[in-house]
């Protein structure tokens, strides 16, 4: 298309001479001047036409426009109308087809091809041209890392989490059942699979439905671990959206809500309504269901899983405590493969006996003929011979194999304690106290279990417990004994807490803080700042039960259990707040109790029935709602010494009985594929290459600081970031107050208020996108220095990238991300090796006769550069193709050759990833590189 040179009122203009003016209107033209009005800095100027230092703003195809509305659009056509240009393409805000008229473009609009903006002297600093070139690095760096999602969460990198996060967070709409026992990490897997699926454009609409009391640790985990800012919707949110009229479940991207909430008949229609691109379920187990009776619960997720393309089930006690239950589960996932019970059944011995034949494979004994024969039998599909079993790599592949052919191995992950390594010892340090007068009156008074347990909340005794409840002076006593250790005290009642941190404050000279449920976030941010500090921190944290929900406090090794809950489901979460795998330290649990009384009890129930305090305990739940009459009974006789010691004996057969169930139910070869062994270095290896604190500190000081943003050192390994005066961009989550950052993630797991500086981090990636989607170092001038080159001699810097688009869910950026290539050109048209070090900016009237005098050498420089950019970065591109059709087309052979022996592969899986091929292959062939920005550099010594 031709476009009109004449000026015509209503078209945008750049000021070559004043570029700070930014998009200006032609406001009137009488043939000899021209009025432009620069509406950004409410100002005009009066050009002659035959000298106007302006250039017309030209927008192309496949360019952002941006309205004065501030909406944008995506150009597909550009068409020229009684002399204005019309732009025509889609609204990105809401995917309609839509039309801007360049008198309505944005104020701030700028000119956007580098060679025009260099001609028409849009020049900025020769130093942005050297930083644009290395975010476009850093970017494609970090897509080609192998570590996209899993490099940003604050978590410690445990194998067996990282390998589950990578093997699932890599599937199209992976359904799955995470089924690690306690203390390994389900939510922290769950966490990383969905912030993978987030990043890499899988996933956009969740919904997590969890039990009502663990929708704040849920929050809490979302936040802290990856930075997903969920909505809680409750009854009183949906009744406050009621007035729109709309479907509030619409409203927002990442819901959370409870099970209780949803399972509701209006409620339930409303989620029904909208649409999720993941489904994640915690305590799944809790889903009553069987032939005879199906729970609201149950048939409430059951409705959901129909319309969701993700679901993440989470449960400790998979099918070892009812196999009906977990064929119920599976069944959410995969209905049209677990719809008949029997044959789940019949199948299901099939595989556990290919399971007990595979276990001396994978405890590296030497297996018979007899166990050889039985492994064929089992898997008579795979060709096993004796040379396999004797090679360790042919045994690693015959061992994956079978994985991969295991009934449940694709959608189940199952990880215990006793194939997992790196948990410390539990020891418990029971203190019997004598109960105090005022307590044994009321306690011989009372029928209410809970004020037995808990006698400083009787109303008969005032607030001025603390002074007479030999607990406390027995808490002082073992702090004072303890004084360079971190302690956590943990409460059933915040009024507990307070009381006790109260009486601290006055009787004792303990740093301590306090954390429950009636501090704002921020705040509970900052007693577990003040607690983890080292110097000059809180010795002591007293929580109330909110507590052992989701913070992790594992540099501690001490945990005093002011009192103890009557469910061993929240013991265990009180303990794990400690014993968590990654603890360095063996854990100190100190249990004061009364004497003869509900407390005494309550404490051997735990230690003598159970084996609570020193050993987790899976099946405490089953255990306590079967004895949970006769318990009761007991605490309410604690004089009773026979009635405990019955308690307790049925409770010990009980427990044996139950975990014996759950040892004959391993399956070897379904903990082997969940922990990662031998697959999971790799990942790791990437992640820690990935994140190396160092390089990445250096860059990001260098980036912030020609962002305007200073980086103030707070320790060895936080640092401040404060905006300046010269700020480019407002960067998310920078203020006034300033922002503390950290690049280690040692740092980062101890201190939650720290934010964790990473390439998958929000800001880091706002920062490099400031950078590389601006004008930023698209056109630049400068002068070096070198007595050794000849005065006058010049170059052309310019970069090319080759890039694409694509739907994100195609994953592009794994086989072809944006791909920077640097190309110098000197003076005779020929290609140099040259690397500038020492550059200085050029005054303005210098530059400008420069180019001026340079024009026609340096748009052949520029033809030059960009030829040979295209040949070479056809090697990539040809290399990006062969690479993504040979990785899927093999994953294609691998699903298809398995579908035959397991029909967990889903057919939706495999025509997506051919899908995905196919339509990859149209787009990398069509991929072109563009310049995407340039540099003259002059030599004047």
């Amino acid at each position: 298309m031709t476009i009109s040179s004449d000026f015509m009122t209503g078209q945008r203009w750049l000021s070559n001479t004043e570029p700070d003016l930014g998009l200006g209107v032609l406001m009137a033209n009488d043939n000899r001047t021209i009025n432009v009005l620069f509406p950004a800095v409410k100002e005009d100027r009066t050009y002659a036409v035959e000298h106007a230092p302006v250039t017309r703003l030209l927008l192309s195809e496949g360019e952002i426009a941006k309205h004065t509305d501030g909406w944008q659009l995506k150009i597909e056509h550009v068409a020229q109308q009684d002399g204005l240009l019309v732009y025509s393409g889609t609204r990105l805000d809401t995917e309609e087809a839509a039309t801007i008229v360049e008198v309505a473009l944005d104020h701030s609009m700028k000119l956007n091809q580098p060679e025009k903006r260099l001609f028409s002297g849009q020049l900025d600093s020769p130093k942005w041209f050297d930083l644009r070139y290395q975010c476009l690095e850093k970017q494609y760096e970090h897509a080609t890392s192998g570590a996209v999602g899993l490099l940003g969460a604050r978590v410690e990198l445990i194998p067996h989490q990282l390998h589950i996060a990578n093997q699932v967070g890599q599937r199209h709409a992976p359904r799955v059942l995470l089924a690690d026992e306690v203390g390994l990490g389900k939510t922290i897997e769950a966490a990383l699979v969905l912030h993978q699926q987030i990043l890499t454009g899988r996933v956009k609409r969740v919904l997590i439905a969890v039990p009502s009391s663990l929708v704040h640790q849920w929050l809490v985990e979302m936040l802290r671990r990856v930075s997903l800012h969920f909505s809680v919707f409750d009854e009183e949110r949906l009744e406050a959206m009621k007035e729109s009229g709309e479907n509030p479940f619409e409203q927002e991207q990442l819901v959370l809500c409870s099970i209780d909430l949803v399972k509701q008949s209006q409620v339930l229609e409303q989620v029904l309504a909208a649409q999720w691109d993941m489904l994640i379920v915690d305590e799944a187990h809790h889903l009553s269901w069987s032939k005879e009776h199906v729970s609201d619960e149950y048939a409430a997720v059951e409705k959901i899983c129909e319309i969701a393309k993700a679901v993440l089930l989470l449960t400790a006690t998979p099918d070892q405590l009812g196999h009906e239950s977990h064929f119920a589960r599976l069944r959410l996932l995969d209905p049209n493969r677990f719809h008949d019970y029997q044959s789940f059944l019949d199948e299901e011995k099939h595989y556990s006996e290919l399971a007990d034949a595979v276990a001396p494979l994978i405890d590296n004994q030497h297996l018979s003929e007899e166990q050889i024969e039985k492994l064929r039998a089992c898997a008579p599909e795979i060709d096993i011979t004796d040379h396999m079993l004797a090679s360790g790599e042919e045994k690693e592949h015959l061992l994956s194999k079978l994985i991969d052919q295991h009934g449940t191995g694709r959608l189940l992950f199952r990880n215990t304690r006793s194939n997992i390594k790196g948990f410390p010892d539990r020891i418990v340090h029971p203190s019997p106290l004598s109960l105090n007068k005022e307590y044994a009156v009321t306690i011989s008074l009372e029928e209410d279990i809970d004020l037995n347990l808990h006698p400083e909340r009787n109303p008969l005794v005032n607030d001025a417990w603390t002074g007479m409840d030999p607990r406390v002076d027995w808490l002082i006593d073992l702090l004072e004994a303890n004084k360079d250790e971190k302690v956590l005290v943990i409460c059933a009642y915040a009024s507990t807490a307070l009381q006790l941190a109260e009486h601290m404050r006055v009787k004792t000279a303990i740093r301590h803080t306090v954390f429950h449920e009636g501090m704002s976030i921020v705040e509970r941010d900052k007693a577990a700042h003040f607690f983890a500090t080292d110097e000059q921190g809180a010795q002591v944290l007293l929580c109330s039960e909110i507590g052992s929900e989701g913070r992790n406090f594992q540099f501690s090794k001490h945990l005093v259990l002011f009192d103890l809950p009557l469910n061993p489901d929240l013991l265990e979460q009180r303990i794990g707040r400690l014993d968590r795998i990654g603890q360095k330290f063996d854990i100190n649990i100190h249990v004061p109790y009364f004497k003869d009384s509900a407390q005494e009890v309550l404490f051997d129930w735990y230690h003598h029935g159970l084996n609570a305090f020193e050993s987790t305990c899976a099946v405490g739940g089953d255990v306590y709602q079967t004895v949970k009459e006769d318990l009761h009974c007991a605490l309410m006789s604690a004089q009773d010494k026979e009635l405990k010691d019955d308690i307790i004996d049925q409770t010990q057969q009980l427990t044996q009985t139950l975990k014996a169930q759950i040892e004959n139910g391993r399956d070897r070869l379904l903990e082997l594929n969940a922990s990662g062994t031998g697959k999971v270095e790799e990942v790791l290896d990437n992640i820690i290459a990935a994140e190396n604190p160092v390089p990445t500190m250096r860059f990001m000081t260098r980036l912030l600081d020609a962002l305007g943003v200073t980086q103030e050192d707070k320790d060895d390994y936080s640092f401040i970031l404060k905006p300046t005066e010269s700020l480019v961009h407002q960067i998310p989550g920078l203020n006034e107050d300033g922002l503390e950052v950290t690049y280690h993630r040692s740092t980062a797991t101890k201190f939650e208020q720290v934010q964790f500086l990473n390439w998958d981090n929000q800001l880091v990636q706002h920062c490099l996108d400031t950078v590389t989607t601006d004008v930023l170092g698209k056109s630049s001038i400068a002068f070096c220095k070198d007595p050794a080159l000849p005065t006058g001699a010049f170059w052309i810097e310019c970069t090319s990238v080759l890039s694409a688009s694509a739907e994100s869910s195609l994953q592009l950026y794994r086989f072809l991300p944006p791909t920077p290539m640097r190309i110098c050109i000197d003076a005779k048209n020929k290609e140099s090796e040259i690397e500038f070090s020492n550059l200085f900016n050029v005054k303005r009237k210098v530059a400008l006769k420069l180019l001026q005098a340079l024009a026609d050498p340096i748009a052949t420089g520029i033809e030059t550069a960009l030829a040979i950019g295209k040949q070479r970065l056809q090697g990539t591109q040809k290399a990006a193709l062969i690479n993504m059709q040979y990785e899927l087309d093999e994953e294609i052979q691998r699903l298809e050759e398995l579908k035959q022996n397991n029909p967990s592969i889903r057919q939706e899986e495999i025509d997506f990833i051919q899908h995905q091929r196919d339509t990859l292959s149209k787009i990398i062939e069509q991929a072109e590189p563009s310049l995407d920005s340039v540099r003259i550099v002059v030599n004047n010594p």
